[in-house]
């Protein structure tokens, strides 16, 4: 894990570090409302606090160059099934060097008691099918995890209040369930040697453990329950550098 990061650290510095060639260099964020940078409580963070525009800023701040391109490609309550029919046009048009994928959080969602919006055989697919076009077409996939959920238990907003308890019973609760859609992740990242950003585990690690007290007392997940709050997103951020090299060259 330790070696991925530090190789996602060493291909971002690559970006501003290798003079004449900086210009033509494009990363592209594909995912959903939490790339996009939207939560429960205010919607929309402000544009400075958005983790995409965080790593933009010391992308381009590193070398004082405006012209490292870092395109926002979250498109809020999106699963990798909707995202499918646009990686042509919000992706891979773009011709991008280095694409960040974030996806599972809707895809894990029950509307109905065992059956998620998309399922896990289907996410598999689905991510596949990124990759290969991703690499097809010139670019790098890096593959991120999705973050914990707070479920709550029906009384305050949280997870629990808009997807039914008991549509999870069988799963072992909504924050496992959807876990298993990130080990889902970790295996494509591992078997294809693709860059994995875990930030599932690097949350739980931050609020000192996975349980609902943990995780609200970090300040990282907002009341939805499934959404980043601008400390999260901040965390996100800090979770693809992981030093702070950039601004050392």
């Amino acid at each position: 894990m330790k070696k991925l990061l530090i190789f996602l650290t060493l291909s971002l510095v690559f970006l501003v570090g290798c003079s004449g060639r900086v210009d033509r260099y494009k990363i592209v964020a594909f995912g959903d409302s939490n790339t996009q940078g939207a939560n429960w409580t205010n919607h929309k963070y402000q544009e400075t606090d958005k983790w995409v525009n965080l790593l933009a800023a010391s992308i381009t701040g590193a070398k004082g160059n405006s012209t490292t391109a870092i395109m926002n490609a979250g498109i809020s309550g999106e699963t990798t099934e909707d995202a499918r029919k646009r990686l042509k046009r919000d992706v891979l048009k773009q011709s991008p060097e280095l694409v960040l994928i974030m996806f599972g959080t809707n895809d894990a969602a029950f509307l109905e008691k065992n059956k998620p919006r998309v399922s896990k055989e289907r996410f598999r697919e689905n991510l596949i099918y990124f990759i290969k076009k991703i690499e097809k077409s010139g670019g790098k996939p890096v593959l991120m995890t999705c973050l914990p959920i707070v479920e709550g238990n029906g009384s305050d907003h949280f997870y629990y209040t808009r997807y039914k308890e008991a549509y999870y019973e069988d799963v072992g609760g909504a924050r496992k369930w959807h876990n298993s859609y990130n080990n889902s992740v970790r295996e494509l990242a591992f078997k294809n040697e693709i860059v994995l950003v875990d930030h599932w585990s690097y949350m739980v690690y931050e609020a000192g453990g996975d349980t609902d007290k943990a995780l609200l007392k970090s300040g990282i997940i907002d009341p939805s329950g499934n959404h980043l709050t601008p400390k999260g997103a901040r965390l996100i951020y800090e979770n693809i550098l992981k030093s702070d090299i950039l601004a050392q060259n």
